[in-house]
């Protein structure tokens, strides 16, 4: 069936990503989708891939009573940027899976599974998890008939406040555009993509959309967080950083959560609050609050003004933020 549109919006989303050297292992590689089929879990699993997911998978598996080594090329876990958040995370994590981290890996066939190497480490008899990512799904739709142009990697990439390929009517919404493959950045997607679809009908342009502040949580308990600016953008000589840890923090103590480290990124010359980098027991909440004050355009003083319960992992925050107006240039003098 043909359909002529003025504008397509498409929505296709994305799927586990297996490259071709695991193929050839059949059914020992696992994705990401079809690890929830098992009726039984293995002894065993080498999970390729240590972003969030992958470092989800791991820490929930370990937990589960499956011996786990994840390995990943990049020096950080769960994508974490920010150094010290890193090596808290891996330092809290490494005595319930083994992390091989900073190396590439191989996987090759044996007779009691697969193998996995990296370095002059080893791990035999395992399962493989691929946890590398996941691919639009677009090879189908055969864009550049329709005038998209790909990158030298063969990737679409869509206007960042319009969703619009460029020289096309087509808007990309969801995890077909890879910039933020989120659940709730996909809903937000939708609807930019939708108004853009709908301008491009009445011959209007569409004002760019204003997204929200970057939100990324990684469900590891303690949670791993990223608020607004990312540390490897912050400019080192306008910014402040902030710090909490849970050991000076009365609830976190009674949660055995002394390992909880906060840092708030601020703006030297006037507080304003640009990010945070977290890995704290009930993050997830912190998180929330620290993206709204982003948002808002709060500042360290006026956060500071807020009312903060004891005992309550929120002092954290409370603590983080006094050590940062600290060091901003309108802290009173005394």
């Amino acid at each position: 069936r043909r359909v002529r549109a003025k504008a397509v919006v498409v929505a296709t989303g994305s799927r586990p990503l297996v490259p071709g050297f695991l193929r050839q292992l059949g059914e020992r590689v696992l994705t990401t989708d079809s690890l929830f089929a098992l009726e039984e879990l293995p002894r065993s699993i080498g999970i390729l891939g240590a972003g969030a997911v992958g470092l989800e998978m791991a820490v929930a598996l370990s937990r589960l009573g499956v011996r786990v080594v994840a390995a990943d090329l990049r020096d950080a876990p769960a994508g974490i940027v920010d150094p010290v958040i890193a090596a808290r995370a891996v330092n809290r994590f490494q005595d319930e899976i083994t992390l091989w981290l900073g190396e590439s890996a191989q996987v090759l066939p044996a007779p009691s599974g697969a193998e996995i190497r990296s370095g002059s480490k080893s791990e035999e008899g395992v399962v493989i998890l691929a946890a590398l990512g996941r691919q639009p799904n677009l090879a189908a739709l055969d864009l550049p008939n329709a005038g998209a142009k790909p990158d030298a990697q063969g990737r679409f990439a869509a206007n960042g406040s319009t969703l619009r390929l460029p020289g096309t009517s087509i808007f990309l919404a969801g995890d077909v555009h890879p910039d933020r493959p989120l659940m709730h950045e996909a809903a937000d997607e939708g609807l930019i993509a939708a108004r853009g679809a709908l301008a491009l009908l009445d011959g209007r342009t569409a004002p760019p959309a204003t997204r929200r502040v970057p939100l990324g949580i990684v469900f590891t308990d303690p949670d791993i967080c990223s608020v607004g600016e990312s540390f490897d953008r912050l400019a080192p000589e306008s910014t402040v950083i902030g710090s909490a840890e849970g050991a000076g923090n009365g609830r976190s103590r009674i949660l055995h959560a002394e390992s909880s480290l906060v840092r708030v990124y601020a703006r030297r010359d006037d507080g304003l609050l640009l990010g945070a980098s977290l890995l704290a027991e009930h993050g997830e909440h912190l998180a929330h609050q620290l993206a709204w004050a982003v948002q808002r355009g709060e500042t360290v003083r006026s956060l500071l003004e807020m009312p903060y319960y004891h005992p309550v992992v929120e002092e954290m925050l409370q603590s983080a933020l006094k050590d940062a107006d600290r060091q901003t240039e309108s802290a009173p003098q005394l």
